[in-house]
């Protein structure tokens, strides 16, 4: 059985998404905390784990690109959703730029729970996993 996810839900979601990526790759740290909850939880499997809006801020801005960067997000697929609470899946590619050009560092997966908090989707839950 299929259910159908609201489409604003899908759109809040993905939106959510790509203002990580791009915060990411620009190294805006409080930006990419602002964008989970206070008791928000940031998991990058065997590098580190950060729990919490401010150990976040924290570790993020330990992670500060030294040259540009590019994290590309795709195949995002919203798996259920409430009024309140979603879960979504997207792979990643993320890309360098060197003296050679654009290449391609690593691809992998984000699994992630979003939850709504004063009409704004935030990451409760966002795990990065990457593909060997």
């Amino acid at each position: 059985m299929t259910t159908t996810i609201d489409a604003s839900v899908t759109a809040a979601v993905q939106t959510a998404i790509a203002a990580y990526a791009q915060a990411l790759d620009a190294g805006r740290a409080d930006d990419i905390a602002d964008l989970y909850t206070a008791d928000g939880v940031a998991e990058i499997v065997g590098m580190a784990k950060f729990e919490g809006r401010e150990a976040i801020r924290q570790g993020f801005g330990g992670f500060a690109p030294q040259a540009p960067q590019l994290h590309l997000i795709a195949n995002t697929v919203v798996t259920s959703a409430t009024e309140d609470e979603a879960t979504a899946t997207s792979d990643l590619a993320f890309f360098a730029r060197g003296e050679t050009g654009w290449t391609v560092q690593m691809v992998g997966r984000y699994d992630d729970v979003l939850r709504r908090e004063d009409g704004t989707w935030r990451f409760q839950r966002r795990v990065t996993t990457f593909a060997e």
